[in-house]
């Protein structure tokens, strides 16, 4: 039960998760100064947690069909547990979240904190539901949730006008979250395209062609590249552009394997590059 639920919520990437929120709050939030005090960031990083692992669940539930072509050894929805259960384990989910979340906005003063949760959870709800397949839409806004992921943290600063102690870096990490994801998203439904297709889910690629598909996350590459070269030119600390300098090599090399890609394993390898990409990326925050 707890391995299969582990698996459902894709607990690595949860974990990552709290691992960026951590770094946006220690390296460019000033700890000290922000009203989000560490008992309250603690509060908000289980939401986003339990927020990401719901996204999952109920990801899980719609893509039944896709999966039994793209990855029928390891699926749990309808293989492993039923689709009632499923559901089930989703709605506790997304009510533990919810309380949460209210509890959170009494402690900040800030009841307009609440409508974020419903409005998340419900955005990624829609997202299972009916975006997924949706050319463009669907990848822009899965991009979108990751970049909110980071700029949550700032949120309740912003809200009370209280934004001095919020560095620079951060938004040129928002953008590098937003297009690092867009970009990912892309090249996997390149490499999904088979399991796509047969569930009738028109993504951009299945829509345009795996041709228009390349030029597509070539272009996202590229513009991903563009705003490290940006965040680099901004930096003074030699470790940081050094890191982002490899970062960037990264990118330009995730591109190579798009470009020149026979056969779904250059998009495996271009997927596996780009995650390495975000990585890295995130942890480069160490060094500030």
């Amino acid at each position: 039960m707890i391995k299969n639920l582990l698996n459902i919520i894709r607990w690595p990437n949860l974990m990552m998760l709290a691992v960026i929120q951590t770094l946006i709050y220690l390296r460019l939030l000033d700890s000290q100064q922000t009203i989000l005090r560490l008992p309250l960031f603690i509060i908000l990083v289980l939401i986003t947690i339990i927020l990401g692992a719901g996204g999952y669940v109920i990801n899980d539930y719609y893509d039944v069909k896709i999966d039994r072509v793209n990855k029928p050894d390891t699926i749990i929805a309808g293989r492993v547990w039923t689709l009632s259960k499923v559901k089930w384990v989703y709605f506790i989910l997304v009510g533990c979240g919810a309380i949460l979340s209210v509890f959170l906005a009494f402690e900040l003063g800030l009841l307009a904190y609440i409508f974020i949760y419903p409005v998340a959870v419900i955005g990624l709800w829609y997202y299972s539901f009916a975006l997924k397949c949706k050319p463009i839409i669907g990848n822009v806004w899965v991009s979108v949730f990751c970049a909110g992921v980071v700029a949550i943290i700032v949120l309740p600063d912003i809200f009370l006008h209280h934004t001095a102690q919020v560095r620079i870096e951060l938004w040129y990490y928002v953008a590098f979250a937003f297009l690092s994801t867009w970009y990912r998203e892309v090249v996997k439904d390149i490499e999904d395209k088979q399991g796509d297709e047969s569930a009738s889910c028109r993504t951009f690629v299945v829509k345009y062609g795996v041709k228009a598909g390349k030029l597509f996350a070539i272009a996202l590459g590229v513009s991903l590249l563009a705003s490290l070269i940006l965040w680099d030119e901004s930096q003074a600390n030699k470790w940081i552009k050094l890191g982002l300098n490899v970062i960037q090599g990264l990118t330009i090399a995730s591109m190579a394997f798009v470009f020149w890609a026979k056969n779904n394993t250059y998009y495996h390898h271009a997927s596996n590059v780009i995650k390495l990409v975000m990585a890295l990326g995130t942890f480069v925050l160490l060094l500030y």
